[in-house]
């Protein structure tokens, strides 16, 4: 291995494949809920609805939802994101 080799940095400090978790908040909706599957969905194929757990706020007006999916590669995580981020309806994510 040549000195440029052992100085790369990786691109994540996640290995891959790996189980991971995502979370987001948004109005507590079932059309929310279903973003956030969906788009997780389109990136991880699959992933199962199942693996869903909604934590909603004191109100109740906005839910947290979390997901859990086996991820294989870096760019699924930054395409879910990526879309959830641009979503209007979402107001943060984990």
């Amino acid at each position: 291995m040549t000195e440029s080799q052992n100085s790369e940095k990786p691109e994540t400090l996640i290995e891959f494949p790996c189980h991971y978790e995502l979370k987001a908040m948004g109005p507590h909706c079932e059309t929310f809920i279903d973003l956030v599957f969906n788009t997780t969905q389109k990136h991880v194929a699959d992933v199962a609805r199942e693996a869903i757990r909604l934590n909603p706020s004191k109100t109740g007006k906005y839910v947290s939802v979390k997901i859990k999916f086996y991820a294989t590669h870096i760019e699924q995580i930054h395409g879910i994101y990526g879309e959830l981020n641009a979503h209007p309806d979402v107001l943060w994510t984990l």
